[in-house]
C-alpha cells in the first residue's frame, strides 16, 4: 500500500466556484510553502445517511473495522448497538428513519468521519507533520474534532455523543421517529448582514408574540451563522413556520433533523451530558510542533486546556454555531489549506469557502466517504 500524492490545485474564490471533482486524496501542502499551517473541519448532524462505513469496509477493511471495534467497546452494554452496527454498514429499507434518530446518527456521524480522516492520514504522508493543524467542526464536528487530534480517545468519544444524542433526546421526548417532532431548524439565505437580519427576526418575534400570534413558551433562537449568506433559527417547527410566513422568507427550508440544536431549550441535557464527559480522559496534545490547536464554536476563541474542551463540549449544545468567526479565526491563524472530512463534507467545505474574508490563495478540499466514482476509482487503483 503505498502513500497517495495527488498534484495541488490552488482554489481562487474569486474566479471559480468551490468544485468538487472528488480528488479526494489531494496533496493540500504547497511546495514553496511545506510549513503552512492546515485546518481539518468535519460535519455535523444532518449529514447523516445509511451505509457511511459501506465504501470503506469494501476498500480500507483494516482501518474500517478497527473502528467498528471501537463503538462496539463504548457501546458494549448498549441495546441499539447492533442497530448502530447495522446502519453504518448496510443499507436496510426497515432502517430507513432509525438513521435520523439523533442518538444513533451522532456516534455514526462521528465514527464515519472519525475512519475517514484515519484513512487520509494514513494514505497522505504530508498530513499533519509540514505544520501545525487546526482542528475544528461544525456542531457535533467539534466532537470529532477534538477526537481526530487525540484530545479524546475514540471510544471515549463514541460514549459521549451517544449519552449526548440519548440527552438530547430525553429534554425533547423525541424517540419515536414515526411522529412528527414539535421542534426543528429552519436554514435561511439572507443578502443582508446578519446583524440586521437578527434584528428582524427579533422584532417579527416580538410583533408575533404581542398579539398572540407565538404561545408564550414557542421558542425561537438564531443556532448557527452558517455563512454571510446563510443562518439557521432554531426552535418550536409551529413557531419557525409562522415566523418564516411573517417574514416572507420564502426561500428557506427546513433541515433534516428532529432536535432544536443550539436554542435554550437544550440546556436540560447538561446534567447527563456533562456526567458522560467527566468521566471521560480528556488531554490537550503536546505543545511541541507540529501542535494541534482548537477553537470554540461559539465565539472562535482558542482553547488551551482540558477543562475549556470539557466545557465546550457541554455548552455547545446550547450555544450558537458561530462557523463565519470560527473560519476567519483560523484564516487569522495563517491557515490556506483546508480540508473537509467525513460524510457532507462537501456541504461543509462550501460553508468555509463562503465564509473566508479573503478572495483567493486558498486550497480547500473535501473528503466525503459517501462520494463515490472517479477519485474513488483512482484511490482504489492506488492500492
Amino acid at each position: 500500500m503505498r502513500n497517495i500524492r495527488l498534484s495541488s490545485r490552488l482554489y481562487h474564490s474569486h474566479r471559480h466556484r468551490l468544485r468538487f471533482r472528488e480528488q479526494a486524496f489531494k496533496t493540500i501542502v504547497p511546495e514553496r510553502h511545506a510549513s503552512t499551517a492546515t485546518a481539518v473541519f468535519f460535519p455535523g448532524q444532518a449529514t447523516e445517511s445509511q451505509g457511511m462505513l459501506g465504501p470503506l469496509l469494501r476498500h480500507f477493511p483494516t482501518i474500517t473495522r478497527e473502528g467498528l471495534d471501537a463503538v462496539s467497546e463504548a457501546l458494549k452494554d448498549d441495546p441499539e448497538l447492533p442497530i448502530i452496527i447495522r446502519l453504518l454498514t448496510t443499507n436496510d429499507e426497515d432502517d430507513k428513519r432509525l438513521v435520523h434518530r439523533t442518538a444513533i446518527a451522532q456516534p455514526c456521524i462521528l465514527l464515519s468521519s472519525i475512519v475517514t480522516w484515519r484513512i487520509l492520514r494514513d494514505r497522505c504522508a504530508e498530513l499533519g507533520s509540514s505544520g501545525d493543524t487546526v482542528y475544528f467542526g461544525h456542531s457535533l464536528g467539534q466532537i470529532t474534532a477534538f477526537a481526530a487530534a487525540g484530545a479524546i480517545a475514540l471510544v471515549d468519544a463514541l460514549k459521549i455523543v451517544r449519552q449526548r444524542g440519548l440527552a438530547m433526546e430525553q429534554v425533547t421526548s423525541d424517540v419515536d421517529v414515526s411522529a412528527p417532532s414539535k421542534y426543528g431548524m429552519l436554514a435561511v439565505p439572507i443578502k443582508q448582514p446578519i446583524p440586521e437580519f437578527a434584528t428582524r427576526v427579533h422584532d417579527c418575534e416580538q410583533r408575533l408574540r404581542s398579539n398572540g400570534t407565538l404561545a408564550p413558551d414557542q421558542v425561537i433562537d438564531l443556532a448557527n451563522l452558517n455563512s454571510p449568506g446563510q443562518v439557521v433559527l432554531s426552535g418550536h417547527i409551529a413557531a419557525l413556520d409562522k415566523l418564516g410566513v411573517e417574514m416572507g422568507l420564502r426561500r428557506s427550508r427546513n433541515l433534516p433533523v428532529r432536535i432544536p440544536f443550539h436554542s435554550r431549550l437544550l440546556r436540560g441535557v447538561e446534567s447527563r451530558l456533562r456526567e458522560a464527559v467527566n468521566a471521560a480522559a480528556v488531554k490537550m496534545p503536546p505543545p511541541t510542533p507540529p501542535s494541534a490547536r482548537f477553537l470554540r464554536n461559539s465565539d472562535a476563541q482558542e482553547i488551551t486546556t482540558a477543562d475549556d474542551i470539557r466545557e465546550s463540549i457541554v455548552s455547545g449544545c446550547w450555544e450558537r454555531v458561530d462557523w463565519v468567526r470560527s473560519v476567519r479565526r483560523v484564516e487569522n491563524w495563517g491557515v490556506n489549506r483546508w480540508i473537509g472530512v467525513g460524510p457532507g463534507s462537501a456541504v461543509t467545505t462550501a460553508l468555509v469557502e463562503r465564509s473566508l474574508s479573503a478572495s483567493g490563495g486558498h486550497e480547500i478540499v473535501a473528503y466525503d466517504p459517501m462520494k463515490t466514482g472517479t477519485a474513488w476509482d483512482t484511490i482504489v487503483a492506488a492500492l
